[in-house]
């Protein structure tokens, strides 16, 4: 049996992050169920990541307001780079942020995000929606079936091609992201969605056994985990199966009996992140269903790895493989892995 200790970051990366193991030894443990503890502590350390985004020249920002559920309005903000074709209509990519169900905002991330529309040359919509556990299931995932369906249907007026929409979701947004196309194929929008992209998704509310070997690398541990799926689904989170609700796999993707008929699909993961055992068995299943799948997982690497480890040969490797897909999907392409 391997000796459970030999699981460690990738050299390179361990480099890059070594003056911030001790800042990481020092993070606080919050009890489970801690909503405002965990918001407090992550929105303060998203707002330093995002402040390290340096500003983008000729970008444009436009909220859309989106009606929702009793009379209640959300935005839609629209990211456009100046590098987005001024003439035709684009391809778009529709975006749902991070924040394991229960913090941050469009805002908390928008410069990041508006780096996303700068180096793809699309159109970004972000949708803000509402948070658990003021707001549970299924609020979260019709916000943002709300919003895809509206930028749908205005797309002529957006200067955007409504038959190429990705769906873009990174951690707990990537879990949103793939319940989101889940109903979209369910609903039968039309056009239906080109493409999902998954990055390091939180896909299985069961996902609750600590893993110790990767926990001592990560933020985001088990009883963060617990928290934001309890949040999200109260008493049936981590449910068996017999007890699922008809629209649980909405919330927890890894849940879906039936994955056919799903777009193109690209999944990146670190081998050293909670996510990463139920984003291959996701990849996997998707495999099995005919759905064309392209995986990565990263040796070494842990959650949110983009934010630390910039410029290290494997980070480099993650991003420069999402804009080859990003880049291909643009052109109309069979996205392709490298050879």
């Amino acid at each position: 049996m391997a000796n459970p200790q030999q699981l460690g970051l990738d050299r390179e990366y361990a480099a890059r992050v070594a003056g911030m193991a001790e800042l990481a030894a020092g993070f606080p443990q919050f009890a489970v169920g801690d909503i405002k503890g965990r918001r407090d502590f992550f929105d303060n350390m998203f707002a330093q990541f995002e402040g390290m985004t340096p500003e983008i020249p000729g970008l444009t920002e436009r909220s859309h307001p989106i009606p929702v559920s009793e009379g209640t309005t959300i935005n839609l903000v629209e990211f456009r780079s100046s590098k987005v074709p001024t003439s035709g209509h684009s391809p778009a990519i529709f975006h749902v942020h991070g924040g394991g169900m229960i913090l941050g905002s469009v805002e908390t991330f928008k410069d990041s995000i508006a780096q996303k529309s700068e180096d793809y040359g699309l159109p970004i919509f972000s949708i803000d929606y509402r948070l658990a556990p003021e707001h549970p299931h299924p609020t979260m995932i019709n916000d943002c079936y709300a919003g895809l369906a509206w930028l749908s249907s205005h797309a002529t007026e957006l200067g955007i091609d409504n038959t190429r929409i990705l769906v873009l979701g990174e951690s707990a947004g990537g879990g949103i992201a793939a319940g989101l196309v889940l109903m979209a194929r369910d609903k039968a929008l039309q056009p239906p969605i080109a493409y999902q992209m998954l990055v390091y998704p939180m896909l299985d509310d069961r996902t609750s056994v600590p893993q110790p070997r990767i926990e001592c690398h990560t933020m985001w541990k088990t009883d963060d985990n617990s928290t934001g799926w309890t949040a999200l689904l109260g008493s049936a989170a981590g449910c068996a199966e017999a007890k699922e609700t008809a629209d649980h796999q909405y919330a927890a993707p890894a849940r879906a009996k039936d994955l056919a008929g799903l777009p193109p699909t690209y999944i990146d993961v670190g081998q050293l992140d909670l996510f990463a055992k139920e984003d291959l068995q996701y990849a996997a299943r998707l495999l099995e269903a005919g759905v064309m799948v392209e995986y990565h997982l990263y040796p070494g690497l842990p959650h949110g790895f983009e934010r630390m480890g910039a410029g290290t040969r494997i980070v480099s490797s993650a991003i420069a493989n999402r804009l080859r897909v990003v880049e291909e999907f643009k052109r109309g392409q069979e996205v392709k892995s490298p050879v």
